[in-house]
């Protein structure tokens, strides 16, 4: 088990301290810990260089993302600036909480994360809608750029192996509720070439290669494999066929599956949760094993209490 307490906004607010001393019952597997990455427009640590935008002032920049976040690279034209001004992966102070944490780690598996990798940063920097359209009329320019995040990604990678952490956990959420966001064909052009080098860089490290993306990812399940990719997260209830997906897949990927946090954890009675969620273990364990639990994303406030606690009670006893 691990990611199954991922508390969702404003959970621990609705709940308090209760919510933690129930869930420190249901320990975790795997040690994961997040370095300290960098911002958008604006620094994330003392250095107001370690972020990805480039501009001193980003406060007329169009917004995105429910405007919660800018549109970092407005104009092509402007892609060496915002290259030469990138964030360094050997930022001093940015790893000091992982070393800090690692004492907590004992002697379990040792899981480096942190959130956006290819697709999710293609969107930071430029928002939703130019990146659709950069799909089509400026993909040599989203390759330069993917060469560059590519890189910083490696030279974090580096600092989470030298610590001996055995996996990283990242994010590209590629899909959205029935289908991805690009065409396979746009994936395979831009997304596969950096997702095996990354892939390759990992291994070489003697490391796997865990990934997060929501959503229906069918139609790139073959990509993702081909890719490298060791474990995935977190097939998403109500996207992806349960059945199919563990038939065709499970013997070359590994599952980190999902408990459903959009219907199942908010809407049904801890009963249901409880049945649900031993069905999906049904589908998905082995023998020879292949499958880890999780939540399938943040569970949100108006999920009841009980529900979280049937969901880690199950996930941890259930065989």
């Amino acid at each position: 088990m691990v990611f199954h307490k991922w508390w969702g906004n404003g959970l621990e607010e609705k709940y308090g301290q209760g919510l933690n001393e129930m869930a420190a019952n249901y320990p975790d597997d795997i040690f994961a810990v997040f370095y300290n990455a960098p911002g958008t427009d604006t620094s994330t640590n003392s250095n107001p260089a370690y972020r990805f935008g480039y501009k001193k002032d980003y406060s007329h920049a169009a917004p995105h993302s429910i405007g919660k976040s800018v549109e970092l690279l407005e104009d092509w034209n402007d892609l060496e600036l915002l290259l030469k001004d990138f964030p360094n992966p050997n930022e001093v102070g940015i790893f000091d909480e992982v070393e800090l944490q690692l004492k907590n780690a004992e002697d379990r598996y040792r899981l480096g994360c942190w959130w956006t990798l290819f697709h999710e940063m293609f969107w930071k920097i430029r928002g939703m809608e130019n990146l659709m359209i950069d799909y089509y009329e400026n993909m040599e320019e989203l390759k330069i750029l993917g060469r560059k995040i590519l890189d910083f990604h490696k030279g974090i990678i580096d600092r989470y192996a030298a610590l001996g952490f055995d996996g990283i956990f990242s994010s590209d959420d590629l899909g959205h509720q029935n289908g991805p966001m690009m065409s396979p064909a746009t994936f395979e052009e831009l997304y596969l070439p950096l997702y095996k080098e990354l892939s390759d860089h990992l291994h070489s490290k003697g490391m796997h290669f865990f990934l997060h993306s929501c959503g229906d990812n069918t139609k790139l399940m073959e990509y993702l494999i081909e890719a490298g990719v060791d474990v995935f997260h977190p097939v998403q209830k109500g996207c992806m066929d349960e059945v199919e997906t563990a038939k065709k897949y499970g013997n070359r990927i590994t599952f980190l599956v999902g408990a459903d946090v959009q219907h199942l954890l908010p809407e049904g009675t801890a009963s249901e949760v409880s049945k649900g969620i031993k069905e999906v273990i049904d589908i998905f364990h082995k023998p020879e094993g292949g499958l880890l639990m999780a939540a399938g994303n943040g569970i949100m406030p108006d999920t009841p209490l009980e529900n979280i606690k049937e969901m880690l009670e199950v996930i941890s006893l259930y065989k």
